[in-house]
C-alpha cells in the first residue's frame, strides 16, 4: 500500500510541474477582442463563430468579443495599435503591413500569424450581361463610363478595385470624365442598386457562394470578367496578388471558369499575447473545423496541416504558441 501511495504522490508532483500533459495547463481567464468586418460580410460570420470556438478552449470566465471591424486593410492596423488581440486579414495586406508599404505608412512589427488558408477569396468583377464590356481593357480603350460598385473606401475590395483599374490604365478620375463612377456601398445597398439600374457592375471581394454575389446574379443577368495573365503578373509583381480561378457555376450565369486575383484569409495576433493563449485558440479552431464550416461554408478550404506555410500567412512570422502546436502535431 505504501508503494502505491508513493507512486500516486510522484505522479501528482510530475503533473503539477507540467512534465505530463495534464488536462489543461493552469491559465487565468482572459478577455480578448477578435477583429473581423462589418455586419453582413462573410468575415462577420467567420469572426463570430471563431470567437465562440476560441472561447470554448479558454479557461472559464474568459470572453472573446467579435468586433465587426475593420476589414482586410484596417485589421492589421488594429493589431499594431493594440486595439485587437486577434484579427482576420489577408496574406497580401498582412505582408504590406509587415513591410510598411502600400496602405501602411509604418511597419506593423508586433503582428504574428496563427493560421492561414481559412477560405478562398477572389477579387471578382461582373457587368450587366448586355454590356459591351468583355474585359476591363474595354473600359480604357472605349472610354466607357461604367458605374461600378465596390465596398467602403479603405476596405480591401475598394483598394483592390483601384489597383486593378490602375493596372489596366484606368483611374477613378477617368471614370468620372467618361460619365461613370466607382460607388462605395454596403452589402445591403448593392443588389437594390443593381435592380434599380443605379449601377452597371461590381468589382469587389467574393467567397464561394457569397450571399451578396449570389443574390446579385439571381436578380439580374451578369457577365463575369476574367483578367488577362499579363495583368495578373503585373499585380503579382507590384502588390503580391496571385492568380486564382472562380470555378464555373459558382454563381448564376457564370458558365465558365473566371480567372482573377485571389487569396485566402489568415488569422493574426500580437506578439505579446501569451503562448498558451494562442496555442489553446488554435487547438480549439482545429478541433472545431466542422462547426466553423457549418456556419461559414468557405472554411471547407482550411487545411490545418498547411495552415502555417509562408504563402498562406503572407510571410509574417508565426506566433510561438502557434508554432508549438504545429510542431507537436508533426505538421512542420
Amino acid at each position: 500500500m505504501r508503494k502505491y501511495k508513493i507512486i500516486i504522490a510522484a505522479i501528482s508532483v510530475i503533473c503539477f510541474m507540467g512534465l505530463l500533459p495534464a488536462a489543461s495547463m493552469a491559465m487565468d481567464p482572459v478577455n480578448l477582442k477578435l477583429a473581423s468586418f462589418r455586419v453582413g460580410s462573410g468575415w462577420y460570420v467567420l469572426g463570430g463563430v471563431m470567437a465562440d470556438v476560441i472561447k470554448q478552449g479558454l479557461p472559464a470566465g474568459s470572453t472573446v468579443d467579435a468586433m465587426p471591424k475593420s476589414g482586410g486593410v484596417g485589421n492589421p492596423k488594429l493589431i499594431g495599435a493594440k486595439k485587437a488581440d486577434f484579427a482576420l486579414a489577408f496574406p497580401v495586406t498582412a505582408n504590406w503591413a509587415w513591410n510598411g508599404v502600400h496602405k501602411y505608412d509604418t511597419k506593423v512589427t508586433n503582428m504574428r500569424a496563427v493560421a492561414g488558408g481559412l477560405d478562398s477569396y477572389w477579387v471578382l468583377g461582373a457587368v450587366k450581361a448586355d454590356s459591351d464590356i468583355q474585359s476591363w481593357a474595354d473600359v480604357r480603350d472605349k472610354k466607357i463610363g461604367i458605374r461600378l460598385s465596390t465596398q467602403a473606401k479603405g476596405s480591401l475590395s475598394e483598394v483592390a478595385a483601384s489597383q486593378i483599374l490602375k493596372t489596366y490604365g484606368v483611374s477613378y478620375d477617368n471614370l468620372d470624365e467618361w460619365g461613370g463612377k466607382v460607388l462605395m456601398m454596403g452589402f445591403k445597398e448593392m443588389v437594390p442598386a443593381l435592380k434599380e439600374g443605379a449601377i452597371d457592375g461590381f468589382l469587389m471581394m467574393a467567397t464561394p457562394f457569397h450571399p451578396t454575389w449570389t443574390e446579385a446574379a439571381i436578380s439580374r443577368d451578369l457577365r463575369f470578367i476574367s483578367m488577362e495573365d499579363d495583368i495578373i503578373k503585373k499585380m503579382g509583381a507590384e502588390y503580391g496578388y496571385t492568380r486564382s480561378t472562380v470555378p464555373a457555376g459558382m454563381f448564376k450565369g457564370q458558365d465558365k471558369d473566371t480567372v482573377v486575383v485571389g487569396f485566402p484569409t489568415v488569422l493574426i495576433t500580437r506578439d505579446d499575447i501569451a503562448d498558451d493563449v494562442v496555442y489553446a485558440a488554435l487547438k480549439s479552431i482545429v478541433a472545431n473545423t466542422e462547426k466553423i464550416k457549418a456556419a461559414y461554408k468557405a472554411f471547407a478550404a482550411f487545411d490545418p496541416k498547411t495552415a502555417w506555410t509562408a504563402d498562406k500567412r503572407g510571410g509574417v512570422p508565426l506566433h510561438p504558441g502557434a508554432e508549438k502546436f504545429y510542431k507537436e502535431k508533426g505538421w512542420m
